[in-house]
């Protein structure tokens, strides 16, 4: 679907000859070919499917009919039910230059619809846009951290008292999740920082203040980042201790009982031989006197090692 608007005080509808933002959302193949053709650029731009070896990026591009052009792709991210990261990533792109905004979008993303007018200040144009564009999608990003983060201490809290299976496939999740978002925003923050860089972008008269706000933004990000992919080791690393300390647990139980079952079996076995000669092998008590013997030294045996904490 192909809409036109036009920026003024606010974002308005527009015939296509006025627009200055060109809306693509889904597009068909139709629309690719029209928007191909009609800006002489190329067909593998307009792409809006996300797959999980996609990357950010940032290209200056010529074109016959709009001239020199900055091309950006960005990921966006709309949490989804039942939760997945990978699933809720979606790629957004913007082809841009002084007079002309065309942006590419999944339908579901409402941060870049015309209601986008109520978070920029006054006369809205091209690079407001796609300023508050990032600064909603960060806003996203560091909400979905901060979800992550409960997640992690829920985990944590039931690692303390079970490594029942359910635990540590939720700790998989999170730590995919992590992995995602950890990649995506890494590779985000460069593009990012390219664009604010080039000297188209910085033609479009955005706020010193909205540029600052990024920043703060991508340093935020990546401090959560930082501290709930130590968090998410940690509690691995307990999980893992905890298995390997009640495995420890199990072995030394079960050596323990091998020993004390071991002198009784060896007392069996030499009663056991009929060579002639051993106690109690004329006496019709014989066979108790042994079980009995046997169960004295099995039970020595075992307060022995009780008393010694194996």
């Amino acid at each position: 679907m192909i809409s036109y608007y036009k920026f003024g005080e606010e974002v308005n509808k527009s015939t296509k000859a006025a627009a200055e933002w060109i809306s693509v959302t889904n597009p068909t193949s139709e629309d690719i070919e029209y928007l191909s053709a009609t800006y002489d650029l190329p067909r593998d731009l307009f792409v809006s499917e996300y797959f999980p070896e996609s990357i950010t990026e940032i290209e200056q591009i010529e074109s016959s009919v709009l001239g020199e052009c900055l091309f950006v792709v960005l990921i966006n991210y709309n949490e989804i039910v039942p939760h997945s990261v990978e699933k809720g990533l979606y790629p957004v792109t913007f082809i841009f230059n002084e007079d002309l905004l065309i942006t590419i979008a999944d339908e579901k993303d409402q941060s870049i619809l015309p209601s986008i007018q109520n978070e920029v200040d006054a006369e809205v144009n091209s690079g407001e846009l796609i300023t508050s564009f990032i600064l909603n999608m960060y806003q996203l990003y560091i909400a979905e951290l901060i979800d992550l983060k409960v997640r992690i201490d829920d985990i944590d809290q039931r690692a303390r008292n079970t490594t029942q299976r359910e635990t540590l496939l939720d700790l998989t999740d999170a730590e995919r999740d992590m992995v995602f978002l950890e990649q995506t925003l890494d590779d985000q923050k460069q593009t990012i920082l390219n664009l604010l860089e080039r000297d188209l972008f910085k033609k479009m008269a955005v706020e010193e203040r909205i540029i600052k706000e990024i920043h703060k933004k991508i340093r935020k990000s990546d401090r959560l980042v930082e501290i709930y992919r130590d968090l998410i080791d940690t509690t691995g690393g307990l999980i893992s201790d905890m298995i390997d300390s009640r495995l420890n647990r199990i072995m030394e139980f079960l050596d323990s009982a091998q020993l004390v079952i071991a002198i009784p079996t060896l007392i069996f076995s030499l009663w056991g031989i009929n060579t002639g000669g051993l106690f109690g092998t004329d006496t019709p008590l014989g066979s108790l006197i042994v079980v009995i013997l046997a169960a004295v030294l099995g039970l020595g045996t075992y307060f022995y090692l009780k008393r010694k904490e194996y």
